[in-house]
């Protein structure tokens, strides 16, 4: 009875979501877009309606913007309600941990014991952790995996053909989540061709027929369709696009390619040599190779392009080598070293529902704790703390004081990384930028970074423009010098 509620997978899940609750305490809150997420979804909840025009800045204030993660971000509003950041960062923590240990437990069905899957697992979050915040791409991490894996299930012939069409619901929820829809969109459209394709060249494939071609296009087509269903119509995907066609990597650090000399690198290249070591037994020892094994070599070039998107490779790499194990003769090598045990039935058919149930109970206890207003370490409110090298924490009281002697609206001056925390911390002020980039558009967003590296002179262009008299920037940085050797500036902290 015991070993019904308690798997290894309980062990693992718990073991992640304590090191992301005690090393995450202030980097789960890094990112700038954070703060003002869980703004627009207070905004939502109390009965303002979805925004449709900039609520918060002054150089594009009541223009028209699209809050396309609107079903996240009022999510993380609610429950940042019940226990403020303390609930937001632990939530996050085990959404996390519940996707990572879920790849694990492909690892032990896919027949690696439990060592060199923990090892394996520790590969995967190194390469994913950089994006490890309380924000809506973490539902996507989630659900790519959910996509992928339902694709790797079905050319294995696990699950049926039919069983595609639950995508398309998927695909409505995940779309009014997080833009990332796309990559699942660009995945399964990439998937389904290539079974289409083997088709025709007579090969093994899914697609059994012309029938099967044409329900495969279907699959698809609804799919694509699926992201119309929201609020916004078309502007949603507009949204997504505008911000696609931004030259971002040399504009936003996580849209940056990948450096070829960091801990992130290292972890890709381990996952990408273990992945091809994996094919590469598959070919020797000639079994059948499914064509969704190829995917995560794709996502391997989008990573290398865009560091954003090496959790997504990260994820894909992992479920896929479990499932190419088996059939690979990495396997029998790993068999004499006793990290491999051919799986049985029964353990591919893991029964989740009585495992699950002691995390369940936990998250509620401390779900209640939280709400409740009671200091406790990790799991208690006041644990969560913002890093003061990252964020301004110690000028609060100045911004409080400079909001209450102004009337509302006044705009204020701020580096693109403190949009965020003004719209939380200083709402009665008006911010020149923050990280929306589809809002500000490439040419605003490219003379902002301009002035901030090599010309800040050009902030008082823009003070006669826009006649702001205050400014909240990085410490050290090119605007920061400026100001303190200005003297038509003096600083307030």
């Amino acid at each position: 009875m015991w070993r019904r509620f308690w798997r290894v997978e309980t062990a693992l899940f718990l073991g992640i979501w304590l090191v992301l609750l005690i090393g995450g305490r202030s980097a789960l809150l890094r990112d700038p877009g954070t703060f003002c997420h869980v703004v627009v979804g207070q905004k939502i909840l109390a009965g303002e309606g979805l925004p449709h025009s900039d609520p918060f800045s002054f150089t594009r204030g009541g223009e028209p913007w699209t809050a396309h993660q609107w079903a996240a971000v009022t999510a993380m509003a609610a429950v940042h309600n019940i226990g403020g950041w303390d609930s937001l960062v632990m939530l996050t923590a085990a959404l996390l941990a519940a996707i990572y240990t879920w790849i694990a437990s492909r690892f032990l069905r896919g027949g690696l014991t439990v060592m060199p899957s923990v090892c394996l697992l520790v590969v995967v979050l190194m390469a994913s952790s950089h994006q490890f915040h309380v924000r809506p791409l973490i539902v996507t991490l989630g659900l790519l995996g959910c996509t992928f894996s339902l694709l790797l299930d079905v050319e294995s012939r696990r699950k049926n053909v039919r069983q595609l069409w639950w995508l398309v619901p998927l695909f409505i929820a995940w779309a009014n989540l997080h833009g990332g829809v796309l990559a699942g969109i660009g995945t399964v459209g990439l998937c389904l061709g290539g079974w289409c394709l083997l088709w025709l060249l007579r090969k093994d494939s899914p697609a059994k027929s012309f029938g099967g071609v044409v329900n495969l296009a279907a699959v698809v087509v609804c799919c694509c369709a699926a992201v119309l269903v929201n609020p916004y119509g078309l502007d949603l995907p507009k949204a997504w696009l505008s911000t696609l066609s931004i030259p971002l990597p040399g504009l936003i650090e996580e849209h940056a390619p990948l450096k070829l000399v960091s801990p992130m690198s290292v972890a890709v290249g381990l996952l990408l040599i273990a992945y091809i070591a994996a094919l590469i037994g598959v070919l020797r020892r000639g079994g059948r190779f499914h064509f969704a094994w190829l995917i995560p070599l794709v996502w391997a070039v989008l990573a290398v392009s865009r560091v954003r998107n090496v959790p997504l490779f990260a994820i894909t790499s992992a479920l896929a080598f479990a499932d190419v194990l088996p059939n690979s003769r990495l396997s029998a090598w790993l068999t004499r070293r006793e990290m491999y045990e051919p799986p049985t039935e029964q353990a591919a058919k893991p029964h989740w529902a009585l495992a699950s149930l002691p995390v369940v109970i936990l998250i509620a206890v401390v779900l209640a704790i939280q709400s409740s207003g009671v200091e406790l370490p990790v799991v208690g409110r006041g644990w969560v703390k913002l890093d003061s090298k990252l964020w301004p924490v110690e000028l609060q009281p100045q911004l409080q004081k400079v909001a209450a002697e102004n009337p509302e609206g006044t705009p204020i001056f701020n580096d693109l990384n403190f949009g965020g925390y003004l719209v939380y911390h200083a709402p009665r002020m008006r911010i020149f930028i923050d990280d929306r980039c589809a809002l500000y558009g490439g040419q605003m967003l490219a003379e902002y970074e301009n002035a901030r590296l090599s010309e800040p002179e050009q902030l008082e262009a823009w003070r006669r423009q826009y006649n702001f008299r205050h400014a909240l920037v990085a410490a050290d940085g090119r605007f920061d010098k400026y100001l303190s050797d200005s003297k038509a500036w003096h600083p307030l902290g």
